[in-house]
């Protein structure tokens, strides 16, 4: 009997709710994979240019090209050979940088064009305004053609600038050893380490055991000269910063070469890594150069973090299908710089349009009022990196389902 009394209803669990929470989860990172995947195939299947008509533009007086394989021969009317033209590739940035190179009968270099690029365009607006395209012209193929050689390097945008000259003497080397028989020694590919790679190794070093040191106010100061150092030497002095561009290049199959990108390598490794095995986000919260100048920027106002509870899930999903679309695109179009949309350069380099500057300035002005805004709201690392989280979440509780699964007898 009741006695009277209402007995009430037992509430939906938590777990409950929890499960249906984990299986939204769940079919978002299918979904997510399988949008992911389309705009690849269809990159893939769109990109491509024909080379053969871009060939009288570098020689003229062409009046017939033939082509052999991967050489382009340039005719005169007089069907006599006025030179050769061959496309080189090589890893820039955000992907592979086509060149494609002219070389007369007797080995110099005419004429050098960029084909296709895929960097991000304040980058390689460095290199294309520089002098680097015009050091080629004239030079015998038997050059090194190397930068910090015989060719000047470009400051703010070295892999970008790289990724031009080992272009061009791929092209080169084509042409010597199909058209003019010509050996050129083998090419050395030393390994690039230096501070950058040090100092990264250093970061992620001091911010994975300070982070796990149980005296607050000594892991807080750890974590500000981990901030700081990354904001000060990843940030204004390398300018090496962590980019949606780089993610969507690996994405896309752009995998630059190691001898001379070792930094990345690092930074991508040692990111997946941690997060991996440790469940934590190493660079967004140790030495994200951008997150500390937001958090320098909060420091003079004391900006607390502001996260409005009706607006909350929306901004996150904002944040998210930004991101999303950031990816889609760039694998769409096979041009990873195009998504950027982050101010880092704006703000690292003192570079950038109108636009990027406004941007930046909203940005600087909303740190003085709520703590990260940018990192919070709209930076499209942090949803990336979640959703490795998400998904090793899934694959470890597979995992442990699979162990814990009877052998059929």
């Amino acid at each position: 009997m009741s006695n009277g009394r209402t007995i009430p209803l037992k509430p939906t669990t938590s777990k409950s709710t929890r499960q249906q929470k984990v299986q939204r989860e769940r079919l978002l990172i299918i979904l997510t994979v399988a949008l992911v995947v389309a705009a690849w195939i269809f990159g893939y299947f769109t990109s491509g240019t024909d080379v053969a008509p871009l060939v009288p533009e570098l020689l003229p007086g062409t009046a017939q090209v033939r082509t052999e394989g991967q050489l382009f021969i340039a005719l005169d009317a007089a069907g006599e050979v006025i030179g050769y033209a061959a496309l080189g590739s090589a890893p820039g940035y955000g992907g592979p940088i086509d060149m494609l190179v002219a070389v007369d009968p007797e080995g110099n270099i005419l004429n050098t064009q960029v084909v296709t690029e895929r960097e991000s365009p304040g980058f390689f607006r460095l290199v294309t305004s520089s002098d680097l395209m015009g050091e080629y012209h004239g030079r015998p193929i038997t050059d090194a053609l190397q930068l910090g050689q015989d060719l000047d390097a470009v400051t703010g945008a070295t892999v970008s600038a790289e990724g031009v000259a080992a272009a061009v003497r791929a092209a080169t080397r084509q042409i010597a050893d199909e058209a003019l028989n010509v050996s050129l020694p083998t090419e050395q590919k030393p390994i690039q380490f230096g501070w950058p790679e040090t100092i990264l190794l250093l970061l992620f070093a001091s911010g994975y055991l300070t982070h796990k040191w149980h005296n607050r106010k000594w892991k807080m100061r750890a974590r500000w000269g981990t901030l700081i150092a990354g904001m000060v030497f990843l940030g204004f002095v390398y300018t090496v910063p962590l980019t949606i561009t780089m993610i969507i290049s690996l994405l896309s199959g752009y995998w630059p070469d190691w001898h001379n990108n070792l930094y990345w390598y690092l930074l991508i490794g040692g990111i997946l890594f941690v997060t991996t095995v440790d469940a934590k986000n190493p660079y967004c919260s140790w030495f994200c150069p951008f997150g500390a100048f937001q958090e320098c920027v909060a420091a003079i106002s004391k900006a607390k973090p502001y996260r409005p509870r009706d607006l909350s899930e929306v901004l996150k999903w904002v944040q998210r299908g930004l991101a999303l679309a950031a990816v889609v695109l760039g694998l769409a179009l096979r041009r990873p710089g195009v998504a950027s949309y982050e101010p880092f350069a704006t703000l690292f380099d003192l570079r950038g349009t109108a636009v990027q500057w406004l941007f930046l300035a909203l940005i600087v002005l909303a740190s003085l009022v709520t703590y990260r805004p940018f990192c919070n709201y709209l930076c499209p690392l942090d949803p990336v990196i979640d959703f490795i989280a998400a998904a090793r979440r899934w694959l470890k509780e597979g995992w442990a389902q699979w162990r814990k699964k009877p052998a059929n007898v």
